[in-house]
């Protein structure tokens, strides 16, 4: 209806350009039509063939209505498939062309970070699993008797602080000064000859006194050098133990803080300071047990003996000299023996105080925010080991369906993300036509349907609306809507991308009465259709009610009657063909 409405415009505007011998000429073509030939020559041409100034006359026949539209052969089901990922790619199995299966590898980019990205994951899981159990386990009997042992050691150095020194060392050194003093006393008062062999007799027994207490001292030394060792070899162990632990940290840092502590290397580096502080007690002990005040006794004796011998043979002042040397220290001994040790006990409490802590932790066992913490833990652990695997797989592009590959759009070794291949399937080609919103209402799902291909244009293929898109598409002002056809190709080699056309039959009738399209005049804005009636010498415009139409025929439904004449073309009112061509159309003959 609009291409005749366009038609006859175009008509229109044509014939008031044409000038009046123009207009003679058509009157004379009518003249002719008159004479009684219009109808069989009408009949004979095809409608789409009639020109302006033609007549036919109105006749009983079918008509099926159809809307026509073209577009494409394309694909029902395709994939424009991406990378979901950037990076290097290793391998492209496929080409423009290949057949490939729903599954198969497409492309694939470069997997070795990312598997060692899965490896490190699994093995964070694996850990923080372990850590989670052990929570849950509660504490080893081996951890319970180091922290215990760790607590006795410290319940002794702080015994040992508040029992002092014993009741034979404090004599030691009280006799030691009183000695020191009595020879200052006997150089100021004088040596005599009985002094003198007494000195001397005194300096033999204080020498052999000295070699006794030093042999003995010698012995106690050796076993301090043995706790000296012990604690150097305490000091490597747990040296180790925290290069495992920080190698530990290192790997997973951002953990550090919760699990670390629980880990095997945790709990080794808690036995590796438990056996160093272990060593250091036994070494305090060992230091405290070896009393040297015998070697510092018989070293004064000696010292002592000398003087005195010294005194009584040499000058007085040197003599004396050392012996108040020789008070001096032998007070400076009994002073550190004496001596405040409230700053030790001190410390000694809060190390013990601490290592009773540690012990009623571990009894006690984790916490419920330790063991959730752990919990959170191995879900964040899970959930990252299934990212890993999930960019594991996405290095790898599968065809979502079977099909073939129409374009690939990377190379090995190029750096690539997005876009990578086309894939269509080549067995579910439709025809997808854009259809006119004036003949998209006319048109319903299943209606039958005649397809002509550009490649083979003298062959019909049947087909079937098989969907209408919903929404419209507006292009340049033209309104139209998407409409897929199912199409039977027989064994044609039909390809994606042809051009089709297509015919989708929207109405039929059967014994209706039809006049040529171009035979009706259409009043748009009053919604009136008219036709020029042919009686004899007379043409006369009578408004008529239309039907069903297709591309050739229109039916009428009122106002004509079968064998009715009816005209081609517009017919200016202000003619009277009865009297001949108006004034001035006679000069142009």
């Amino acid at each position: 209806m609009k291409i005749a409405e366009t038609q006859n415009n175009t008509k229109k505007s044509r014939k008031r350009k044409r000038s009046w011998w123009i207009v003679l000429s058509t009157i004379a073509v009518v003249a002719v039509v008159l004479g009684g030939c219009a109808v069989a020559r009408q009949r004979a041409r095809a409608a789409n063939a009639l020109q302006p100034g033609d007549v036919v006359a109105a006749f009983i026949g079918d008509l099926s209505s159809s809307a026509s539209a073209s577009g494409q052969l394309l694909p029902k089901q395709e994939a424009r498939l991406a990378l979901g990922m950037a990076g290097k790619v290793e391998n492209v199995y496929v080409r423009a062309g290949d057949q490939v299966q729903a599954g198969d590898a497409l492309v694939q980019l470069e997997t070795g970070n990312l598997q060692r990205a899965v490896e490190s994951a699994e093995q964070t899981l694996a850990i923080n699993t372990a850590n989670l159990a052990e929570l849950l386990q509660g504490a080893e009997p081996q951890d319970v008797a180091a922290t215990q042992a760790s607590v006795d050691n410290a319940q002794a150095q702080l015994d040992d602080l508040l029992a002092g020194p014993s009741e034979e060392e404090l004599a030691q050194a009280q006799a030691a000064l009183d000695s020191a003093q009595a020879q200052l006393d006997d150089l100021l008062a004088g040596p005599s000859q009985e002094e003198l062999a007494q000195a001397q007799a005194a300096l033999n027994s204080a020498k052999a006194a000295l070699e006794t207490a030093q042999a003995r001292y010698a012995a106690l030394d050796d076993q301090l050098v043995i706790a000296q060792n012990d604690i150097h070899t305490a000091q490597l162990g747990m040296d180790h133990a925290r290069d495992m632990y920080n190698l530990l940290i290192w790997n997973d840092w951002k953990a550090a803080d919760s699990w670390a502590p629980y880990s095997p290397q945790g709990a080794a580096v808690k036995n590796a300071q438990i056996n160093y502080d272990a060593a250091v007690a036994n070494y305090t002990l060992t230091e405290i047990n070896i009393n040297d005040s015998a070697v510092r006794s018989a070293e004064a004796q000696v010292a002592q003996a000398n003087a005195t011998l010294a005194a009584l043979t040499k000058d007085k002042t040197a003599q004396i000299a050392a012996a108040e040397a020789q008070v001096a220290r032998a007070q400076a001994n009994l002073f550190a023996l004496t001596e405040d040790k409230t700053v030790q006990i001190a410390a000694a409490r809060a190390q013990l105080a601490q290592a009773k802590s540690n012990l009623a932790k571990l009894l006690e066992g984790a916490s419920e925010e330790q063991i959730a913490i752990a919990k959170a833990q191995v879900e964040q652990a899970r959930i990252s080991l299934q990212d890993a695997q999930d960019n594991l797989a996405e290095a790898t592009l599968l065809a979502p369906f079977a099909g073939t590959v129409a374009n690939v759009y990377v190379s090995v070794g190029e750096q690539a993300s997005g876009l990578a291949v086309d894939l269509i399937n080549t067995n579910s080609l439709q025809v997808v036509l854009n259809v006119d919103e004036i003949d998209v209402g006319t048109i319903e799902v299943g209606q039958p349907t005649v397809v002509t291909l550009e490649t083979w244009p003298d062959l019909e293929l049947p087909g079937e609306v098989v969907s209408i898109a919903p929404n419209a598409e507006n292009i340049g002002g033209i309104v139209s809507y998407e409409v897929r056809l199912s199409l039977d190709a027989g064994e044609l080699p039909i390809l994606t991308g042809m051009t089709a056309n297509a015919d989708l039959i929207t109405a039929q009738r059967e014994n209706v009465l039809l006049v040529p399209n171009r035979a009706i005049i259409a009043d748009r804005e009053a919604g009136k259709y008219y036709v020029n009636r042919v009686r004899g010498e007379e043409i006369t415009k009578i408004e008529v009610t239309i039907g069903l139409r297709d591309s050739t025929y229109t039916e009428i439904t009122s106002g004509l009657e079968e064998s009715d004449q009816v005209y081609i073309g517009t017919i200016d009112e202000g003619f009277d063909f009865r009297n001949g061509p108006p004034e001035g159309v006679r000069e142009l003959r």
